[in-house]
């Protein structure tokens, strides 16, 4: 593959892809900071400079974990309105006091969304790991219009940047033209002045 090199540190392309993938599915895993997930792949996606098969996966993963993320709140925010004591008893798994069954059923579904998940990074790293770029069903569809999308927004933020940076070098050469322009005005001043004490000068020793 000709792009299996990372711009990144000019590590192997598979290695930072698996380090999306992985470093993401480990968030996955952690209560409350699951739904943020997507961030690691998205930073990635963005450093990278150079390698098509590294922007595609990461593209990829981004979508998959903003999916899981959305999937997660939605299923916590059900719990959460249909049974609002159980949920506080399934984040402690030491206190089964009160819906226990509601808990149990919650806890297993849960549970097996994130294994489904993990099932589908371990798949999709085994095949990234020979350079395959491979398509997950479904989200890999979207992920050339999500890369426009990220393409154009990142582009936008990098023009903005730019004509910003290129209206302060206007300010700065309009600041030191006017100085150039008062620095000689200064100047023309104190030559007549000049020319007038010579002048007296001159009358004197005559």
């Amino acid at each position: 593959m000709k792009d299996n090199k990372s711009s990144i540190s000019g590590i192997d392309a598979n290695i930072i892809v698996l380090i999306g993938y992985l470093g993401g599915l480990f968030l996955t895993w952690i209560i409350n900071i699951n739904y943020f997930a997507w961030i690691l792949p998205l930073i990635i996606y963005i450093i990278e400079k150079k390698s098509e098969f590294v922007k595609d996966q990461m593209a990829q993963a981004t979508i998959l974990y903003i999916l899981v993320s959305i999937i997660t709140l939605i299923f916590n925010l059900i719990w959460i309105i249909m049974f609002p004591t159980s949920y506080n008893v399934g984040l402690n798994l030491n206190n089964f006091s009160g819906s226990t069954l509601v808990v149990s059923t919650m806890n297993i579904l849960s549970v097996t969304i994130t294994i489904l998940i993990t099932l589908v990074v371990v798949i999709t790293s085994m095949k990234i790991w020979y350079y395959e770029n491979y398509k997950m069903p479904v989200i890999g569809f979207f992920v050339p219009s999500f890369r426009n999308l990220l393409d154009k927004i990142i582009s936008n933020k990098k023009n903005n940047n730019e004509g910003i940076h290129l209206e302060k070098e206007i300010q700065d050469s309009e600041k030191e033209k006017n100085d150039d322009i008062e620095e000689y005005e200064e100047v023309t001043k104190e030559i007549p002045i000049k020319k007038k004490v010579t002048n007296k000068k001159r009358k004197k020793k005559k």
